[in-house]
């Protein structure tokens, strides 16, 4: 193991313990023998980020360039974006990433989450859109693609990928008052009764807790 490898497990091991200050020096250390070192300019960006320095995360990671570590740079870098105003460059992260995560199920769902969490709805459609349910993350698509389409008003795709994601999961009692509820938005009053009366038949006590507000939904129409 070489002194580079070393000082990267000892700060890897200080960050688990919660020393961060600590790993932060030993990074640094790193840095003065190899200042292209991208397991430490990676891990010191995100110790900046989760410190609120933004502006110090995102010269780190403007040093990496290896394909390997593309989606993890891109990702701290949209959040930096995004938490500095940029809304512009913080989507333009998520553009370069739908283009490179393709065929693995477990980072498309993450940048697609990260994308709808940041309010870049559209691109949480297309990025989420690419889920093979045949492999896996098949509730989560068509729920996290509802939510995506409800924030950009869709409640007709909305609803379809709502309804999706409750038959992947009927027992998701959540999810009847939240269909429900966009079915009353979009004039779709049938529908939404329709489904407050499955939720009273399948768990009464849970209907009672979310019925009122669910009709407050459906007195607007």
């Amino acid at each position: 193991m070489s002194n580079i490898d070393e000082l990267l497990s000892k700060a890897a091991k200080l960050l688990q313990e919660g020393r961060i200050w600590e790993s932060c020096k030993v990074y640094d250390e790193v840095l003065s023998i190899d200042s292209k070192c991208e397991a430490a300019l990676l891990n010191k960006a995100i110790i900046s980020f989760r410190d609120n320095k933004y502006s110090e995360a995102l010269d780190l990671l403007s040093n990496i360039s290896s394909v390997e570590k593309i989606i993890d740079t891109k990702l701290i870098e949209a959040s930096c974006f995004y938490e500095l105003g940029d809304l512009s460059k913080s989507e333009s992260c998520y553009n370069v990433l739908s283009s490179r995560v393709d065929g693995n199920n477990d980072l498309i769902f993450r940048v697609g989450l990260s994308a709808m969490q940041h309010g870049f709805f559209l691109n949480a459609v297309k990025i989420l859109g690419k889920i093979d349910k045949k492999k896996s993350h098949s509730f989560e698509k068509e729920y996290y693609m509802a939510l995506s389409y409800k924030g950009i008003g869709d409640l007709t795709n909305a609803i379809k990928c709502f309804g999706n994601a409750i038959r992947e999961k009927s027992d998701s009692f959540q999810l009847y008052p939240i269909i429900a509820s966009a079915c009353f938005q979009n004039n779709m009053i049938e529908e939404g009764d329709k489904l407050m009366n499955i939720l009273k038949e399948k768990n009464n006590a849970f209907f009672q807790h979310v019925a009122g507000i669910v009709a407050s939904y459906r007195n607007k129409n």
